[in-house]
């Protein structure tokens, strides 16, 4: 049986856990944290250092065929660069893209360089869209609508033009020389523009070619997530984080049957194959809801981080359930089905057997 290492145990080490379970494979995970969300979800768990104690990584190397780093911390980054060299099975990071992505002024100026539509910078006049140079997804992010509330701003933050439309993303694979981009998503935001559910969306050619056209240019060796936003006059790239991304490849799995786990091995083994669409499975709903009061609301997945321990509440065909307990229950809902329709009645089954556990869970104590 295939095993991978992942450095890193929040939901990002999560989604790569999910798939390669899917896959067969098992996960031993690395965190300096004594106790990480995701521990009670993997096969093993190593609790150390590894800026600190490099010699334990690379023994794991020598038993597991390959590791992922999926945490954003730089100096742990930083360390894997030098280590990586010296373990006995491949890392399966593109240093120099992420480089790239990690900072969102570096990441415009790339974007500018190759003539990629994306959000103009410092517009003249509100509303503005504003957010920090390196924090991923919607951290510190916010709307502008008045000049005024321009004074004060932090000099390093990006102001750019507020462009309406759908958030919608990508991910691309690449093994340096051939890039597969996989499947549309559109990515729901909640009152703090951070994701609350992922869904499949039509195949978007116009997107799918800006998606390949950054991943050439980087001669991306890896995986890498591009967000942009679906306005009116086509896409424009938000951002790009060549880093393996939360929420999404499952959804990409169940609506496609591809596992970007294992396609991101491939990568570093074996020639990745283009496509120009990828196949239509399922409909599938990727949900985060907050039990509040006794009923469920749509919440973002940074609530899920702030939580104990993530582990799984229910699975069946079609409808898998994980619970992050912590001061709230928080629930991740996976759908999938033939269609919307199909896929939104598994979603409301498993609501309603959410609500039905808690509203017995004190009579049966």
């Amino acid at each position: 049986m295939r095993k991978i290492c992942i450095i890193g145990g929040k939901l990002q080490g999560f989604e790569v856990t999910y798939l390669a379970h899917k896959a067969g494979m098992k996960v031993v995970l690395v965190d300096r944290k004594e106790k990480p969300l995701i521990q009670n979800v993997v096969d093993d768990f190593q609790c150390f250092d590894i800026i600190r104690e490099p010699e334990k990584l690379r023994e794991i190397s020598e038993n597991v065929d390959a590791i992922i780093p999926v945490n954003e911390n730089l100096e742990t980054i930083e360390s894997l660069k030098n280590l990586k060299d010296g373990l006995s099975c491949p890392l399966l990071f593109d240093f120099t893209s992420y480089y790239t992505s990690m900072d969102k002024k570096r990441s415009k100026d790339f974007f500018y360089s190759i003539d990629i539509p994306t959000p103009a910078d410092n517009p003249g006049s509100p509303p503005y869209f504003v957010k920090p140079p390196c924090e991923s997804s919607s951290v510190g992010t916010s709307i502008i609508y008045d000049d005024t509330e321009l004074e004060g701003l932090d000099p390093s933050m990006l102001v750019e033009e507020y462009v309406e439309g759908d958030v919608v993303s990508l991910e691309v694979i690449g093994d340096g020389r051939n890039y597969a981009v996989l499947k549309e998503t559109k990515i729901h935001i909640d009152d703090t523009y951070d994701c609350q559910m992922v869904t499949p969306v039509d195949n978007y050619p116009e997107f799918r070619k800006i998606s390949y056209e950054l991943a050439k240019n980087l001669k991306l060796r890896g995986i890498m997530d591009i967000e942009a936003i679906d306005s009116p006059d086509g896409p424009k790239v938000l951002e790009i984080d060549a880093r393996f991304p939360s929420q999404t490849p499952t959804a990409v799995y169940y609506s496609t049957g591809i596992n970007l786990v294992e396609m991101l091995m491939q990568a570093f083994s074996e020639e990745v194959q283009e496509m120009e669409i990828t196949p239509e499975k399922n409909y599938c709903i990727y949900e985060h809801l907050l039990l509040d009061g006794g009923n469920l609301k749509p919440v973002g997945e940074h609530v899920l981080s702030q939580g104990y321990e993530y582990v799984q509440f229910h699975a069946s065909e079609g409808l898998e359930i994980f619970e992050s307990k912590g001061k709230n229950s928080v629930f991740t809902l996976i759908s999938w089905g033939t269609d919307r329709e199909e896929t939104e009645k598994m979603k409301q089954s498993g609501m309603e057997m959410i609500v039905e556990h808690f509203q017995m869970k004190p009579q049966e104590e």
